[in-house]
């Protein structure tokens, strides 16, 4: 999805400028669209960096934790993510709810809550996440580590 909408992007970004410069003319919804994209692809791509834990993080101290420490802290860290992405989720939830009962158009007769409701969404979904992290985390806390030939110890 993430790969159709980037292409998406570009396709219309392309044949707008070959309409303006070359037909002078384009499509009026063309640039609003792109725009709407963007969040899309912003958020389809957060997800799967949360996900893959690749997301951005300032983690300059936890690189200097030895690992069972630094595990206790990724805990934390991920129980707070998960929290402040959930609330992000239900703010963001009433924000298209009353984007709903305004009933506004984004662009080519697609209102504007269909388009914003890939925040809550996201957040959501980015929320989930993170507590299924917290349970990894614990995971690798209390698993035994397997020795270094792959059998675990006695």
């Amino acid at each position: 999805m993430l790969a159709a909408i980037l292409l998406t992007m570009v396709v219309l970004g392309a044949s707008q400028v070959f309409l303006r410069d070359i037909l002078s003319g384009g499509l009026s919804w063309s640039d609003v669209a792109a725009r709407n994209m963007v969040l899309w692809v912003a958020f389809l791509g957060a997800i799967l960096a949360t996900r893959k834990r690749q997301h951005i993080a300032i983690d300059a101290i936890t690189r200097f934790i030895p690992k069972a420490p630094r595990n206790v802290v990724r805990v934390f860290l991920d129980i707070f993510s998960s929290i402040v992405a959930f609330y992000l989720a239900k703010a963001s939830y009433m924000f298209v709810l009353s984007e709903k009962d305004f009933a506004s158009i984004a662009f080519a007769s697609v209102p504007t809550w269909i388009v914003q409701a890939v925040i809550p969404f996201g957040f959501a979904v980015i929320s989930l996440e993170y507590a299924i992290g917290v349970f990894l985390d614990i995971w690798r806390l209390v698993r035994p580590e397997p020795s270094v030939h792959g059998k675990e110890p006695a």
